[in-house]
């Protein structure tokens, strides 16, 4: 006959901890000492798996289950930037559980487990990039000189931004189309530099040897915006899951479903064929910067550059006083 702890060792094993009460899972806490660290490099590995990756969006999507009030994944990100702490996923996502009590710990471990499995099992392989490097616009970024803080408090879910961004750092995803299309690429990011804008390519950085994927996912939280280069080859590989394309807008798509509503951080670029040709339907409700007519190239990009320095395109007027006093 089993002894309690090794009952609860095996329930703990199965994943099935939310079914015991909170009694239970405290005693098992209290006689096994949880080595932590332990448990949450085994759901690491779980979630770092291709076929069931989380990225920080998902991990605080669930964290919200547990806690309603939790910061939402673009406040969690400024939060850590602005106290100094590193936004590396293994770090923060460490952080973030160790900040709940115990046998909630448990219980999070168990739903992310399950969320994994469910990911796991809809999972559909994407074809390999081609080593011409398939992969998104991406560089380490340089750290912006002037910044004022994003305010993100306890009592508040609201993001104070009243920045003016004197340096920002712009991540570009792109498809590797044709020769013509790349060299657009590197105008385009010529530009920005020239208009003091710090932008991540991966043709200035990425070499044969280097991690795209990791590259990726280390990029897009410290960049202040993502432009996404819109094509109809880009549609079908973001669509099907395909190459460096296809990862990315696993990650970019998770983001935006956590900030529908006030998205400000990715930027869609329509470069060639209609909306409907290019940009998955998903995308088509935020606006975009039309830049496929080449003579008008000036006149978007400095629409583009408004909108990455968080200025309008059209200045409000001030209001005036009543004629009628």
């Amino acid at each position: 006959m089993k002894s309690l702890t090794e009952y609860l060792k095996e329930e703990l094993e199965k994943g099935n901890m939310r079914s015991l009460s909170d009694s239970i899972k405290q005693s098992l806490i209290d006689k096994e000492k949880i080595n932590w660290v332990r448990e949450y490099n085994k759901l690491l590995v779980t979630i770092n798996k291709k076929e069931s990756y989380f990225s920080g969006g998902t991990f605080i999507s669930i964290i919200r289950e547990f806690d309603p009030y939790f910061h939402d994944y673009l406040q969690y990100i400024n939060f850590r930037k602005n106290e100094g702490l590193s936004t590396s996923r293994k770090d923060y996502f460490y952080d973030i559980l160790m900040s709940f009590k115990e046998d909630v710990r448990l219980d999070i471990i168990n739903r992310m487990s399950e969320h994994a499995n469910e990911l796991e099992e809809n999972y559909k392989e994407p074809t390999l990039p081609d080593f011409g490097f398939e992969t998104p616009t991406i560089v380490e970024p340089i750290l912006a000189e002037k910044k004022e803080k994003i305010l993100v408090t306890e009592e508040s879910e609201e993001t104070i931004n009243t920045e003016t961004i004197e340096n920002p750092t712009v991540f570009i995803s792109y498809s590797w189309d044709n020769e013509e299309h790349q060299n657009w690429i590197l105008n385009l990011s010529k530009r920005l530099f020239d208009s003091g804008v710090q932008v991540i390519l991966d043709r200035y950085e990425l070499k044969p040897g280097d991690n795209m994927m990791t590259f990726m996912e280390q990029s897009i939280p410290k960049a202040d915006k993502v432009l996404i280069i819109f094509t109809p080859n880009y549609k079908t590989k973001a669509e099907g899951r395909k190459g460096g394309v296809g990862f990315e807008y696993s990650i970019l798509n998770t983001e935006l479903y956590g900030q529908i509503s006030e998205n400000s951080k990715y930027i869609p670029v329509l470069k060639s064929g209609t909306f409907q040709e290019s940009i998955p339907n998903f995308i088509q409700q935020f606006i975009a910067v039309d830049m496929t007519n080449d003579s008008l190239f000036e006149s978007k990009l400095n629409d583009l550059l408004l909108t990455i320095y968080n200025k309008p395109l059209v200045e409000k007027p001030k209001l005036g006083k009543s004629p009628f006093k």
